[in-house]
């Protein structure tokens, strides 16, 4: 429920300020917050959210305005937090948490929005090719 409003209010924002197919909202400062591609006011394509230093906060796919494809989240210093793959807006396939220094702190998979396999988490040091997004 959380996603589908920030969804929401980032396809409002990007309704508000577009240049060709392309909508960026901005913070204050006047430093790009956020482009996406736009079809018929609709995100559709690749979006990608900056902090407000300009570093990339997160990366995802829209198809008609629900996420389609390979969602990524990063920490500001650039590390991979989050990865998920959603199919018509619901998690389809692995998703992973790492935290800020590489360590996968939880797996789950999904089919079709329902999880088949149960959230594991590790302790560990993540491996170099679950740590890559």
């Amino acid at each position: 429920m959380i996603r589908l409003s920030v969804m929401v209010l980032f396809c409002a924002m990007l309704a508000a300020c577009w240049q060709r197919d392309v909508g960026r909202s901005y913070y204050p400062s006047g430093k790009v917050r956020s482009e996406a591609t736009v079809k018929n006011n609709v995100v559709d394509g690749p979006a990608v959210m900056y902090y407000e230093s300009g570093k990339k906060m997160s990366e995802a796919t829209y198809r008609a305005g629900v996420l389609d494809g390979r969602s990524v989240a990063y920490y500001e210093s650039g590390a991979p937090k989050a990865q998920a793959e959603y199919r018509d807006g619901v998690l389809d396939g692995t998703s992973i948490s790492w935290s800020e220094s590489g360590t996968v702190l939880s797996t789950a998979r999904f089919d079709r929005g329902r999880l088949v396999a149960p959230a594991a988490t590790s302790g560990g040091a993540g491996s170099d090719s679950a740590r890559k997004p």
